[in-house]
């Protein structure tokens, strides 16, 4: 203990030059701390945000990767859009192709484009299904407050029936076609994250609008004919459900600017794309997004893997199979940085060794009078080690700290950038290993001066000048 205190004296002694040195085992030790929180956080958010959905029903052309993220994680635009009649295939349980049945507990059909305020907030529209039936870790998602909209699958199909006649009446060049269908006022209802109360302090009968585009980008309008009315909040889910705004499918469908997206046209051989805009469409040829699946038992996956293998519209994604090959990735590059950050941490180990090291020639005289008084060559080894360790242990103590007020601090920006939610107020177990780790390496970092100044010699250094 007595040679501990004479390791922290001398480190108090050598005050600036102790901080300036330990500077560098601070940046070192939250570079790596925060490196391994963020690939850790990254991952809990995409294993745990994928709980709820088992399969991604989606248009062909596009990667599985694109058609999860892009439905779960609410990241990049839609890569297409499929029929409202694949979906409705595999909710009436019909023959489709050479298979019986499909074997779905639910498939919610979703369309999405439109988001809300600077944070881009995406607006996902759906059926009240979303509520009832869709399962959030077993369990149907939790309101913090109010409740949902009421929009259900026969109001899409009579709505879904209403605009298909309208348009093969503007495609036939009518004269009066059928009147498009009105956007009813019970519809403008939408159920809010609980990000989305939070970022902007919204309640129960606040309203919100769409938006198209992005703010100060060409494109860019909001659509105030579909403001909604918030009727319900969330309950937090640590997902991107969080920053998910859910309205009524028909209030997309009528959105003013919506009319060229609605139908998915299908390509008949022998006409172009242009003379197809004018053949007559159905209600089945309804644009969606994406629609989310639920294998009804063990034989559900095999089925859908079967007959959307070589389906002409749609595939299928599987996010438990897809999630981990991106983590994997991710991880590749967290490893990287890891690696960047200890060779950061072992030139600031070197920096400790020059630091002490240069300081011997002026504690020559110091260590001789110590020496005379009794002290042991392994005790000098000792209190000069002891100071390396100390400092990288403050250093360590210092860089952890350092690690969770950056968390604390950039928490907002980081979850606005990536969606993934920093809690900085969660001390893991490798920061003990990783605090013990720094430790140890500055330890062995002072044995090189702590050897040179346990061989002084005392008759040589005794004198007052030398």
């Amino acid at each position: 203990m007595r040679l501990l205190s004479i390791s922290l004296r001398n480190l108090r002694i050598r005050f600036v030059a102790t901080v300036l040195t330990m500077m560098s085992i601070v940046v070192a030790t939250a570079l790596y701390a925060s490196i391994l929180t963020m690939a850790e956080q990254t991952e809990a958010r995409y294993e745990g945000s994928i709980g709820g959905y088992q399969a991604i029903l989606g248009p062909n052309g596009a990667s599985e990767l694109e058609l999860v993220l892009n439905a779960i994680f609410n990241i990049g635009d839609s890569p297409g859009l499929i029929p409202l009649e694949v979906c409705q295939q595999m909710r009436e349980q019909k023959r489709v192709g050479r298979i019986r049945r499909t074997r779905v507990r639910y498939a919610i059909p979703q369309a999405r484009g439109d988001s809300v305020s600077r944070f881009n907030f995406p607006v996902v529209a759906t059926l009240d299904e979303m509520f009832s039936k869709f399962e959030w870790h077993r369990e149907p998602l939790k309101f913090q407050a109010g409740r949902p909209f009421h929009y259900s699958w026969e109001q899409l199909l009579e709505l879904a029936e209403a605009l298909a006649r309208h348009e093969n009446g503007v495609r036939a060049h009518e004269a009066e076609p059928p009147p498009r269908p009105q956007l009813q006022k019970e519809w403008r209802e939408c159920v809010i994250g609980a990000r989305v109360a939070r970022s902007l302090s919204l309640g129960i009968g606040a309203t919100i609008t769409p938006v198209h585009g992005k703010r100060n980008e060409f494109g860019y309008h909001e659509h105030h004919e579909a403001a909604c009315q918030v009727v319900g909040i969330l309950a937090p889910t640590n997902s991107p459900i969080d920053s998910t705004i859910y309205l009524p499918l028909g209030v997309h469908l009528l959105i003013d600017g919506h009319e060229g997206g609605v139908f998915v046209d299908k390509l008949v051989p022998g006409k172009s794309k242009d003379m197809v805009k004018e053949l007559p469409t159905s209600a089945g040829r309804i644009g969606l997004t994406a629609v989310i699946l639920d294998p009804l038992d063990h034989l559900g996956p095999r089925i859908l893997r079967s007959e959307f293998g070589t389906h002409p519209e749609a595939q299928v994604a599987w996010p438990q199979g897809v999630i981990p090959k991106f983590l994997q990735q991710i991880g590749n590059a967290a490893d990287a940085l890891a690696v960047i950050a200890w060779l950061v941490l072992l030139v600031a180990a070197v920096s400790i060794t020059v630091a002490i090291y240069n300081t011997m020639n002026e504690r020559r005289r110091e260590i001789a009078i110590m020496r005379s008084l009794g002290a042991r060559r392994l005790q000098i080894l000792t209190i000069i080690t002891g100071e390396a360790a100390l400092l990288s242990l403050f250093g360590a103590l210092f860089g952890i700290a350092l690690c969770h007020l950056a968390q604390w601090g950039l928490q907002p920006l980081v979850e606005d950038l990536t969606g993934v939610y920093l809690d900085w107020a969660i001390f893991r177990p490798w920061e003990l290993y990783l605090v013990a780790g720094v430790t140890a390496v500055g330890a062995f970092a002072g044995l090189a001066p702590a050897v040179k100044g346990s061989m002084t010699q005392v008759a040589d250094n005794l004198a007052q000048n030398y």
